[in-house]
């Protein structure tokens, strides 16, 4: 006999049920939401379609041995597929004769041609449509481009990338960044952890070594780029220091190729954050092909890495290692730990790539407190066992001596010198170098005597250097004077920042075609041009993470940035300070201040010149402050009562003023209270060997 149901309990079943409802209903849309915000993190504007699917065809459908002959503004005009041959000389030739080619057939139809078309006239009238003006045609002719297929490069980034993707997917969730983000490897390097590009980006994150020293040990000992496990750490913290600085991803990825301050710029001259206005609109003077195309570019590589099959087929991944770690407590060679371990030397590094040339051929031990990695295998003793059993003997307590330097790939003759502690002049003397100090990969240079104790001495100077340069930013409780610098200090060695003016050179935004295997190992790729051969664009590159403007405004004006004086100014424009005092109004002694416009003089140099040598400064100062600190992290402190920036920079934070603005560059450094937030990077310093 069944029984009635109350009605106060068929109630409570029906809320129950509205209640449930709802729950779900609210978690769907939760989801929905979460969704909708991680797509709105790498928008797909309709307008840069056409330029994703160029480049789609550009990593699918072309390899190396192929190219497009295209229109660099608008990618949906492809003139011509080519095949490209054995010899570098003669698909130079070709590629320049089919663009003239193509040139010639735009000024025909744009001066009126419409009957009687060639192949290629007909080919262009139909691609651009009947209704395009002559005076795009005519631009046209100087837009025409080649690009090089990417297709086997980026089948291959796809086997590659298994080894290390989820090592990078579990960084970067870590860091809380979006999971796209971990496909960039397949834009900057294909997955290829020995990449090295011709301006010196290596690894597969292809860091510039200027950039890499902020987050990681670059020497001629440890190249960190090179391995996987550190450069993902890297590039993450680089990348999340670009959004914190540029508030879009879109922006921060550009950056990543492009530099901030360059893309800050843009910004501002736009006026915009939308990546699709700034890519159609902003006419910087270093915003070339590569920078334009880099997000449309990461797009289409997102979308075949989501995709693979799609496009290449089936395929099996390389599978990630499972490795036993060990950090050394002493110095130790290679050839003794692969005796100790049953391990050959060409496993240790494949599995150690950040360890250079000396360590493997045995100038050099692998370096104490290095984190050793050594694949596990079911019979293999454990990393730790087999280096507590090794001798007392072949575990040092020093590195060896530097009685010589083998020349690696990125090294220069001034780097190598400063490391050392000499002066180029005397390298140059001993090796018998001419004066634009060309320098060859594998090359072994003599050192002038035993620098083990020299090289220890040059660290300790530069310390002092350091802790003497912070100690005379003129910070004062006042906030203008706080943030100011006269032109009495010029000889102060503080360190500041710059922008990136260089896009840095990835295999797939190049246009060019590769070296053949015997041109390649007759080229000499580790030479020094003398600085004033440098362009600022090239000196530039090298400052790709501050977000500093260092360039002359269109009215002859620049912002002042920490540590630079007039002194500083008048020496780069080659005219006295009295003149720069009097065009800005300044009486003696009054110092500039930075974040201030002040105007410059250019009668005796011209613009790129000043550019050049405020740029060389500023990397000559950073590269030294970053010869001794790296970043670990960043943190965010607020600001509380009583606070000044000379307590904060100098005191609590241990950070110098250039770099703490360089963290927070929308700051007003006149208007610090308490309240404000600040965000400070975490510095530690670099293991001296």
């Amino acid at each position: 006999m069944s029984m009635p149901i109350n009605p106060c309990c068929h109630g409570l079943l029906n809320l129950k049920r509205i209640l449930m409802t709802a729950f779900l209903l609210l978690s769907l849309s939760i989801l929905l939401f979460d969704q909708t915000a991680k797509a709105e993190d790498f928008p797909r504007p309709a307008s840069l379609q056409k330029d994703v699917g160029f480049w789609l065809k550009v990593y699918t459908e072309v390899t190396t041995r192929q190219g497009y002959i295209h229109d660099a503004q608008n990618l949906a005009v492809i003139y011509d597929r080519i095949e490209m041959g054995d010899s570098r000389r003669k698909n130079r030739e070709k590629i320049k004769q089919i663009k003239k080619e193509y040139a010639e057939a735009l000024h025909k139809i744009a001066n009126g041609k419409r009957s009687n078309l060639s192949r290629n006239e007909a080919r262009v009238l139909k691609l651009w449509g009947a209704e395009v003006t002559n005076e795009r045609l005519l631009q046209a002719a100087k837009d025409i481009r080649f690009q090089l297929g990417q297709s086997n490069r980026f089948k291959q980034g796809v086997i590659r990338s298994g080894e290390w993707r989820s090592y990078i997917d579990s960084v970067f969730a870590d860091m809380g960044l979006p999971k796209e983000l971990a496909i960039l490897p397949h834009v900057e390097s294909s997955f290829n952890p020995n990449a090295y590009s011709r301006v010196g980006a290596a690894g597969l994150w292809q860091f510039i070594r200027a950039t890499g020293r902020r987050y990681m040990t670059i020497d001629y000992i440890v190249d960190e780029r090179m391995d996987p496990f550190a450069a993902t750490r890297a590039a993450a913290r680089l990348l999340q220091h670009n959004n914190e600085i540029i508030h879009s991803w879109p922006l921060a990825l550009t950056a990543y190729n492009h530099g901030l301050a360059s893309m800050r710029r843009a910004v501002n001259t736009i006026g915009t954050r939308d990546i699709e206005v700034i890519v159609r609109n902003y006419k910087g003077r270093y915003f070339g092909f590569a920078s334009r195309n880099f997000y449309v570019a990461f797009l289409a590589a997102l979308e075949v890495d989501r995709n693979p099959e799609k496009y290449f087929g089936t395929l099996h991944k390389n599978q990630p290692y499972d490795y036993s770690m060990f950090k050394l407590e002493h110095y130790i060679s290679a050839k003794d730990l692969s005796q100790a371990s049953g391990v050959s030397i060409k496993q240790l590094r494949q599995h150690n790539r950040s360890l250079l040339e000396p360590v493997w051929n045995g100038s050099k031990h692998i370096p104490k407190g290095f984190i050793l990695r050594i694949p596990k295998t079911r019979k293999a003793q454990s990393l730790q066992s087999i280096l507590l059993a090794m001798p007392a003997s072949q575990r040092h307590s020093q590195q060896t001596p530097d009685v010589e330097h083998r020349v690696v790939r990125g090294d220069t003759l001034s780097e190598i010198a400063k490391r050392y502690g000499y002066k180029v002049s005397e390298l140059r003397a001993v090796n018998g170098i001419g004066r634009r100090n060309i320098i060859r990969i594998g090359q072994k240079l003599r050192l002038p005597v035993d620098s083990a104790e020299r090289l220890a001495t040059v660290r300790l100077a530069k310390l002092d250097q350091v802790a003497e340069a912070a100690a005379k930013v003129s910070i004062s409780s006042d906030a203008k004077q706080a943030m100011s610098v006269t032109d009495d200090d010029i000889e102060q060695n503080t360190v500041v920042k710059n922008d990136g003016m260089i896009d840095s050179v990835d295999s797939a935004l190049l246009e060019t075609v590769e070296l053949d295997k015997e041109e390649a190992s007759n080229t000499p790729v580790a030479t020094e041009v003398a600085e004033s051969d440098e362009s600022a664009e090239v000196i530039g590159a090298n400052l790709l993470s501050d977000p500093s403007d260092y360039t002359v405004a269109a009215d002859a004006t620049i912002q002042v940035q920490a540590s630079e004086t007039l002194g500083h100014y008048a020496d780069w424009l080659d005219i006295r300070a009295s003149r720069l005092r009097n065009i800005n109004k300044m009486r003696y002694g009054k110092p500039v201040i930075v974040g201030r416009r002040i105007s410059l003089d250019f009668s005796e140099v011209n613009v790129e010149q000043f550019e050049r040598k405020r740029l060389a400064f500023q990397r000559q100062l950073q590269g030294e402050f970053f010869d001794l600190y790296r970043i670990a992290a960043t943190y965010t402190h607020t600001v509380k009562r009583g606070e000044s920036l000379w307590v904060l920079t100098l005191r609590k934070f241990k950070v110098p003023l250039w770099l703490l603005i360089q963290h927070n560059p929308d700051l007003d450094l006149n208007k610090i209270h308490p309240g404000i937030q600040l965000v400070v990077p975490e510095l530690v310093p670099v293991v001296a060997e």
